[in-house]
């Protein structure tokens, strides 16, 4: 990237996520690709290594199959912020009050699975509980969110709790937000560590991953299912479908229904510990209230930014990365002015998978399992919900799951490209320059 000589890089940027330097993606080495597998499961990330564990400990012969390396994809270059879904309480509130419930319950029970399985693997991630800073843009949003507190603990018991502006320095070093709410019960991860660590568990239980795999022509035939590896046909029991953005081209039913989503994140050069202590002196995972989304945190050794947020491009051209790097860059900056001569060491952009109700999903679609669509919310649900779609394969009560229950729909017109997203962008983000006038 630093042959680009763009003035915000340091001398050695890489274009590839800062989680990488401690944890590439690594091809997976597994024997030749066998004619007949018991169980095939789509994309080794967060849902599909997942998954594999509770199969595979059931005593399931499962195979899984990744287009690059295990945890390429969206499950090494997100964030690593992991909550317990406060806010998809109003979005559960679309379809009713039951439903707005199980989904935040559910949302915790996410984070304890996966305390539980880094505890059980003995995966060394970074995982601490340190918990959610969300700023408010406006004194009139502080108020929003102060409404949106109390329909939360109307409902159930919750934690969170407002800060005002006076207080906010306590929580981040800005005077951009004006006031803003704390959720206690967030964590931070390093999400290269723990993919790496799921797939390391994987094997040690007698799954076979296979790398640079990239599954095509999957449909059912005869009671089982068969698809397309690198020119051979392939024949499985059960075929579960994990790779969330990725999953439009393998099934029409999902090419209407996920929409890719770019997501791009910068790591500064590390900063004086004065620095940060002062930027952020808990430690917390940050974000502000704008429509488009922005996202920040420290990095697991408190020593640098981590920042992120949308883009629309995501071709890899090397100005078109540039670009994105600067628009990412600009956005931290109106957070943290103070970091205008800091360098950036490390950009990277990820592919997200998102859906029309703003909600995850897992469903059977003539048979084959799904589940994706975690709306840029992938860590702990992804873990999550691919343990409870293994068990629905498994056919036991454990697969029981609210996502399975929503009705997944699409929209006229859409047929896989995102065509829309600009505009979306733009008019999101009029609103979020409206609502700061």
């Amino acid at each position: 990237m630093s042959s680009l000589n763009a003035p915000f890089f340091s001398h050695d940027a890489v274009n590839t996520p800062y989680w990488w330097d401690a944890a590439r993606p690594e091809a997976a080495e597994g024997d030749a690709i066998a004619a007949k597998t018991e169980v095939a499961i789509i994309g080794a990330g967060f849902t599909g290594l997942n998954a594999a564990l509770v199969l595979a400990r059931a005593g399931k012969q499962v195979t899984v199959y990744e287009a690059d390396a295990p945890g390429w994809g969206a499950s090494s270059r997100n964030g690593g912020l992991l909550g317990p879904g406060w806010a998809f309480f109003d979005t559960g509130m679309h379809y009713n009050e039951s439903v707005a419930r199980r989904v935040v319950e559910e949302s915790f029970l996410s984070l304890e699975h996966v305390k539980d399985v880094v505890a059980k693997e003995e995966i060394d991630c970074d995982l601490n509980f340190v918990g959610y800073f969300k700023g408010a843009m406006t004194p009139r949003i502080y108020d929003g969110l102060g409404r949106y507190l109390d329909r939360l603990q109307k409902a159930m018991d919750c934690d969170a709790y407002l800060v005002p502006r006076s207080e906010q320095h306590a929580e981040i070093g800005t005077d951009l937000y004006h006031g803003g709410i704390v959720m206690p019960g967030y964590a931070g991860i390093h999400p290269g560590k723990y993919v790496k660590g799921l797939a390391e568990a994987a094997r040690r239980l007698g799954v076979q991953i296979h790398s640079n795999a990239r599954v095509s022509d999957l449909k059912p035939k005869a009671g089982e299912y068969t698809f397309k590896v690198r020119g051979r046909d392939v024949t499985a029991r059960q075929v579960l479908i994990a790779a969330n953005g990725y999953s439009g081209s393998l099934l029409p039913h999902l090419k209407r229904r996920i929409i890719p989503v770019g997501s791009g994140i910068i790591a500064t050069e590390p900063l004086p510990p004065e620095v940060m202590d002062r930027l952020m002196p808990k430690r917390r995972m940050l974000a502000g209230s704008q429509r488009v989304v922005t996202y920040y945190r420290p990095s697991p050794d408190g020593t640098r930014v981590v920042f992120g947020g949308r883009v629309l491009d995501m071709s890899g051209k090397p100005k078109v990365d540039t670009a994105n790097a600067a628009y990412i860059r600009s956005l931290m900056l109106k957070v943290f002015p103070e970091l205008e001569t800091t360098k950036i060491s490390h950009y990277w952009h990820g592919q997200l998978g998102f859906t029309f109700d703003h909600l995850p999903h897992v469903e059977q679609i003539d048979g084959i399992h799904f589940s994706g669509g975690y709306n840029g919310t992938g860590v702990a649900r992804a873990s999550w919900l691919g343990s409870r779609v293994a068990h629905q394969m498994l056919g036991n009560d454990m697969g029981k799951t609210v996502y399975s229950e929503l009705k997944f729909n699409s929209r006229p017109f859409f047929n896989g490209k995102p065509w829309f997203l600009p505009l979306a962008v733009w008019y999101y983000g009029m609103l979020d320059r409206w609502d700061q006038r």
